[in-house]
């Protein structure tokens, strides 16, 4: 097995922030962030696990015709954490993933065997089944990781 890790735009650490600078930009795209490939031995198809990117930029191309996509589904509108009083700032601002306005196009055209949202922060809807936001999710080619999937 092969294993392989990239830089993806992403953030610093929370601890690294510094929180006298509310309106500062932590993005960073310096390998702050990383993505991990894996591939078998014998050329199988790959595997990529991205669990905290909040931007296709930049890898599409990477994880083209890849087996399978572990990425990061942690939040589902840019003000589901205010929302829920877990958090003042949006979710743009703080550089969190957004199902609804990345995930659900930002790949739509890039051939995937299998496309699995993880890192799913539970005040996502995507994981209430019945929920619109999970059809929308399922109607796009992706699936909700869930505890003992396989």
């Amino acid at each position: 097995m092969t294993i392989e890790s990239f830089a993806v735009p992403g953030k610093v650490a929370l601890y690294l922030e510094d929180s006298t600078l509310p309106e500062a930009d932590f993005s960073s795209d310096k390998g702050d962030t990383i993505g991990v490939r894996t591939t078998g031995h014998n050329g199988g198809g790959s595997a990529f696990y991205i669990s905290a990117a909040p931007a296709w930029t930049g890898f599409c191309a990477r994880v083209w015709k890849a087996a399978c996509l572990l990425f990061d589904g942690t939040v589902h509108t840019n003000e589901q954490m205010i929302a829920a009083a877990l958090e003042t700032r949006p979710a743009r601002a703080c550089d969190i993933w957004q199902c609804r306005r990345n995930g659900l196009a930002g790949l739509a055209s890039v051939k995937i065997g299998r496309r699995v949202f993880i890192h799913i922060n539970n005040t996502n809807p995507v994981l209430d089944g019945n929920s619109p936001e999970h059809a929308a999710v399922k109607a796009m080619g992706w699936e909700v990781a869930h505890d003992g999937m396989r």
